[in-house]
């Protein structure tokens, strides 16, 4: 995809790897819609991304991320690309089965349901300008587990899997869309400071939300579906397949 000229659509930018990717595509000629349900980071991406247009939305209401992409085309005439990335880590350390029902369908409302809810807002009007594309950003949660954050787990695992669906059905129809998820294991975000406790022995050191933004341009300019960020990112994950497989001989019970 040549950026300059296009139109991106941006959840969850106003901090973090959603910031980031709004000041990256936007220095490579894209404009930007970002959205944000705090409109403290709102104005600070305002600041960051002249010319950028922002909405406070919440992408657990569809009828929120409705108006945005609406408002995004008539701001700018067309939509190329849109970057699912609002995401909320949600209750820590509690054994799964203690996570109350309100705690489990808030984790799910914005982090897969907050996501479906973006796509079915932005992919219609991506078939109408193609070529387009989709990021999703997900997680090296993804990809592997641990005992603690069950639902922040549970739904980036959904994401991946979202994600080989969507980029299959695209492929399928001819679409001329392509998919990339976004698969960070640190991040020097304020969400990457919450998990860092609990991120597990063996995660790769923390990498700044402009490095994952430049790997995901890289990853559309490339058409890569699976974006891994990390160095070593790749040998954990076959680390948990071989969990499930039964191939790790180190694996306990």
């Amino acid at each position: 995809m040549i950026f300059a000229g296009k139109v991106a659509a941006i959840t969850g930018g106003g901090s973090g790897i959603g910031l980031a990717l709004a000041e990256r595509l936007a220095s490579l000629g894209t404009r930007v819609a970002v959205c944000d349900v705090d409109a403290g980071r709102l104005a600070e991406a305002r600041d960051r991304v002249p010319g950028a247009f922002t909405m406070a939305a919440d992408v657990a209401d569809p009828a929120q991320l409705e108006e945005f992409a609406a408002r995004t085309e008539r701001e700018f005439g067309a939509v190329h690309l849109v970057c699912a990335n609002a995401g909320i880590v949600g209750p820590m350390g509690e054994r799964l089965w203690e996570v109350d029902d309100a705690q489990w369908r808030r984790v799910v409302d914005v982090n897969l349901l907050g996501v479906v809810s973006t796509l079915r807002a932005f992919v219609p009007r991506l078939l109408r300008n193609p070529p387009g594309h989709v990021g999703i950003t997900a997680s090296m949660a993804a990809v592997t587990t641990h005992a603690l954050m069950p639902a922040y787990y549970a739904t980036k695992h959904a994401l991946l899997s979202l994600a080989d669906t969507l980029h299959l059905q695209f492929a399928r129809d001819g679409h001329g869309v392509g998919v990339s998820v976004l698969l960070p294991a640190q991040v020097t975000t304020r969400l990457g400071e919450s998990v860092t406790d609990s991120a597990g022995a063996g995660n790769p050191e923390g990498i700044s939300p402009g490095e994952v933004a430049d790997r995901f341009v890289e990853a559309v300019r490339s058409r890569r579906v699976h974006v891994f960020t990390h160095p070593g990112s790749p040998e954990l994950a076959r680390a948990r397949i071989a969990t499930v497989t039964g191939d790790d001989s180190s694996a306990g019970a």
